[in-house]
């Protein structure tokens, strides 16, 4: 398993300067948070790429800021909306496949839209089929304010997708969903490939691994025993840490779970 940190962390800091930042903590793997559409343009990119090539970073995964427009383009009726979402997202699993990144994070529909949940896996089946096109693995998050932040939608999602279905297990997020992370992870099984690391204590649902009580050594015997082999990701708010110390300390914690 590979434990990385996100671009996240540095919202809203200019990636490139978070990126910069995340090496000098010697750290290799990072999840990618684009922020506009000017960082899709081909300048930004191979700019970005270059620096993330000299500071040794590898990006595994690739986070839109385009999440809060999936209701509107993957859970509904509207074809010609829906072909508009595909559009946009293949431009995003373009810059994914140029950054080098196998993994795409996506939040799905929101729990008021009333567009029926299993048309929402159809389009997501479709969409999954065009991120392959680009060697990309489309995931599914668990998002507290979206429909597959309850255990009985992912299970859902599994039943009617099969091998089709790929999530991104996050820890916060199931704590704010009021759902159990370890069940979580089970619901997920061997379609889990990706994962958001945070730590937690009551009352406070997003801490720096090993600053919370969360039993980190049974969630890796847990991983081991499904046999997951995906990266592990420390996603933080800014406001969840005090400096890159905090960031360093964290991925430090983890690193001796993974032996």
């Amino acid at each position: 398993m590979e434990i990385g940190v996100s671009s996240a962390c540095f919202y809203p800091a200019h990636t490139e300067d978070g990126a910069r930042q995340l090496s000098r903590l010697g750290i290799r793997r990072i999840e990618l948070f684009l922020n506009t559409f000017q960082e899709l343009e081909p300048s930004y990119a191979g700019a970005l790429r270059r620096q993330l090539a000299d500071d040794g970073l590898e990006v595994v995964s690739l986070h839109p800021f385009t999440s809060g427009m999936e209701t509107f383009f993957f859970a509904t009726a509207y074809d010609r909306r829906l072909e508009d979402g595909i559009a946009l997202y293949r431009r995003l699993f373009e810059a994914a496949a140029g950054y080098g990144a196998k993994i795409f994070v996506v939040h799905g529909g929101y729990k008021t839209s009333p567009y029926p949940f299993e048309r929402y896996c159809e389009n997501f089946a479709r969409l999954a089929d065009v991120a392959r096109e680009y060697g990309v693995t489309l995931c599914q998050e668990n998002v507290v304010r979206c429909q597959c932040g309850s255990l009985e939608n992912i299970r859902r999602m599994r039943q009617l997708l099969g091998e089709r279905a790929h999530f991104v297990l996050d820890l916060k997020q199931a704590i704010r969903s009021g759902e159990d992370i370890f069940e979580m992870a089970r619901a997920m099984g061997p379609a889990l490939a990706h994962i958001h690391l945070s730590d937690h204590t009551p009352g406070k649902d997003c801490l720096p691994p090993g600053r919370g009580a969360f039993d980190f050594a049974s969630f890796f015997s847990l991983l081991k025993e499904i046999s997951y082999q995906g990266a592990l990701i420390l996603e933080l708010y800014r406001g969840n840490f005090k400096d890159l110390a905090d960031l360093r300390d964290a991925v430090l914690f983890l690193r001796q779970f993974d032996q």
